[in-house]
């Protein structure tokens, strides 16, 4: 702690620890210098003294004390000293000679002759103890004292490269900052680290309370009307925060919970997002104790060195690993059921992505509940809880988690329709084994009853031999998905249509890909689709402008094309009398191949397949004309 560097800055009432910027200067001697220094005195066999009066001469050379007397220390921590090899035998019994042997006969000696005042008293006294042990004089003296700190040797000392050095420094000075923590808040991304997290957390005797921090305020400020209607399905993101309470009270200062708060530190900034908020309590030279806040985060642009490349290394036996946030990324699986679930689901194409072990739903208590999966599209969110082997118990903690995130996020429409911008609504499917239940007496428990008393039957899934059948639950995530393209198609009708506008004003832009403008605002595709077909259909032709532009326009598959581009290109295709050779030309006049094959029809051409070999495959003009350019 005497150690620590800070920055205090008293009017924001701030407080950061006294990082090592070695980007800063570019500068990374001091660290090279003191690595090299203690690989040469480990080579060196040094004592400890030695090591102390080397490292005491170089401490001198640099004006800060702390930052030199700091990073030693942590070297010091892969250092192995031992009392030294040679040994002593007794003449009678061939026993090794320690130095506590040693010294109570030379005090007994001493008894018996008296206190020698002199050197030619000391140097009668031991050697009449020499004498007792078949020693010489030199060799009593070294034997008398070589287990003390001073007199050992440098056996070995652990090396590593000085970005490691400096990553371990600037963590050792962040864990020593919340020695004085009162007050830990922090988030993490991806529900597995905060399984382990969590987990620790209970390890060490503390408690937690979770909530969610919205951080939609300050984008929204800047967007027009327009953009927020855009923005529909993007719900705030309510970053899950976590904070974690130190001592009751401030009167009486101990570090027992900011040492077990410090431990949480490598847990939490070896992921990839983070973000970390504490109130520290220092005492000033006169016994004042003040709290200030700290405030670090992977956002940050000045964030330190805190893990040196993925080279993990270990400091020595006194001090715990320092690990980097790859070896926390792992792919077992709780379950073969999860494995096998996750490994049949990616083979769908239904647009869903499918999230193992999202960030964790909070229950009322301020506790967490962490689903298996989340299905997401169009930030729709849509949670998989799997209850595989269970026993009563099991189930009922189970059960009343759930009852408990139904209660809090109880709704009757799809999340994507819900008004209010702080509710957030869960939707939760249950996939329950039947045949799986571990009982101790033989009962059975009718699970299917129990389910059902509170969770609707759609979103109940029920299975035998660890197989989860999948037709429920890609119904009911299609069934969203109609209600997403209904939903935005009727309320985003005139917004998609004034974005079309924009694009089909340029008459530069003859093939226009719809999925750019879906991709663009994170909407369905069909949503666009069915919007153009409406304006295509419409007879008004007075009512809008973009109405009689777009039947210039042919909808093709997800394109659209326009007539002159088709007519531009006409005479050319005529000519050609080979399928290959025609996507060729179309492709290099910037016609998208997935669409050409629908394209051709319409353009008053047929394929004549001759056979299931491509290469044969012939276009010609249909014999009656059915092409319409547009709808």
């Amino acid at each position: 702690m005497e150690l620590l560097r800070v920055r205090i800055s008293s009017k924001m009432n701030k407080i950061r620890p006294i990082f090592y910027d070695y980007e800063k200067d570019n500068d990374i001697t001091l660290p090279s210098k003191l690595i090299k220094t203690f690989e040469e005195m480990a080579k060196k066999e040094l004592t400890k003294a030695h090591v102390n009066e080397n490292l005491s001469k170089i401490e001198a050379k640099y004006s800060d004390y702390k930052l030199v007397r700091g990073i030693c220390h942590l070297l010091e921590q892969r250092c192995i000293y031992e009392s030294p090899n040679k040994t002593f035998s007794h003449s009678e019994n061939n026993n090794t000679i320690s130095a506590i042997y040693i010294r109570r006969k030379i005090f007994e000696e001493s008894s018996k002759i008296g206190y020698p005042v002199t050197e030619y008293e000391r140097k009668r006294l031991l050697e009449r103890v020499a004498s007792k042990n078949n020693l010489t004089i030199n060799e009593l003296e070294v034997a008398m004292w070589n287990d003390l700190d001073k007199n050992k040797y440098l056996k070995s000392f652990d090396s590593l490269s000085p970005l490691q050095l400096v990553a371990w420094y600037n963590l050792s000075v962040l864990q020593t900052l919340l020695l004085n923590c009162v007050k830990l808040e922090f988030s993490v991304y991806g529900g597995f680290t905060w399984k382990k997290i969590l987990r620790k957390i209970k390890q060490l005797g503390l408690m937690y309370f979770l909530y969610h921090e919205s951080n939609s305020d300050s984008e929204s400020n800047n967007q027009t009307k327009d953009d927020e209607q855009m923005v529909w399905n993007k719900k705030n993101d309510n970053t899950v925060m976590c904070t974690v309470d130190g001592p009751l009270s401030m009167v009486r200062l101990t570090d027992r919970y900011g040492m077990a708060m410090a431990k949480l530190i490598p847990l939490i900034i070896f992921t990839e997002k983070w973000s970390i908020n504490a109130i520290i309590l220092r005492k000033s030279i006169s016994g004042i104790k003040k709290t200030y806040n700290f405030q670090l985060s992977s956002k940050d642009k000045d964030l330190p060195l805190l893990d040196a490349s993925n080279i993990h290394f270990q400091p020595g036996p006194k001090s715990e690993p320092r690990l980097s946030f790859n070896e926390y990324a792992v792919d077992d699986f709780d379950s073969n059921v999860e494995k096998k679930f996750m490994d049949k689901f990616l083979k769908f194409s239904i647009g869903w992505k499918l999230i193992r072990e999202p960030d964790p739903l909070i229950l009322s208590d301020g506790k967490a509940f962490i689903p298996d999966f989340v299905f997401e599209k169009y930030g729709i969110k849509v949670y998989l809880e799997i209850v595989g082997f269970w026993t009563r118990e099991y189930l009922k903690r189970k059960l009343e988690k759930i009852k408990d995130l139904i209660t809090m996020h109880s709704t009757t429409s799809p999340s994507f329709l819900t008004s209010s911008k702080d509710a957030v609504q869960i939707d939760l499917l249950i996939a329950a084994n039947l045949d799986n239940y571990v009982s101790e007496n033989g009962d059975k428990i009718g699970i299917k009853s129990i389910f059902s008393k509170f969770i609707d039957k759609k979103r109940l899934i029920f299975f035998k031999k660890d197989e989860i059948p999948f037709g429920p639950i890609i119904e009911y995530l299609k069934d969203i998905d109609s209600k997403i393209i209904e939903h935005v198609y009727i309320n985003l009708h005139d917004t998609i249509s004034k974005e079309i506008e924009n694009i089909i004003r340029d008459k530069q832009n003859k093939v226009i890909f719809l999925e750019k403008i879906s991709d663009k605002h994170n909407i369905p595709l069909e949503s666009v689709l069915k919007t153009i077909k409406n304006l295509q259909s419409n007879n008004d032709n007075t009512k809008d402008v973009i109405t009689n532009r777009l039947k210039e326009f042919l909808l093709v598959d997800n394109y659209i094309i326009s007539n002159d581009k088709i007519n531009e290109l006409l005479p050319k295709l005529d000519k050609i009398k080979k399928l290959q050779d025609a996507i060729d030309f179309l492709t290099e006049n910037d016609i998208p191949e997935a669409c050409i094959t629908l394209l051709i029809p319409k353009m008053g051409f047929e394929i004549v397949w001759n056979g299931i070999d491509f290469n044969n495959a012939l276009i010609q003009r249909q014999l009656t004309n059915n092409s319409s350019i547009g709808l």
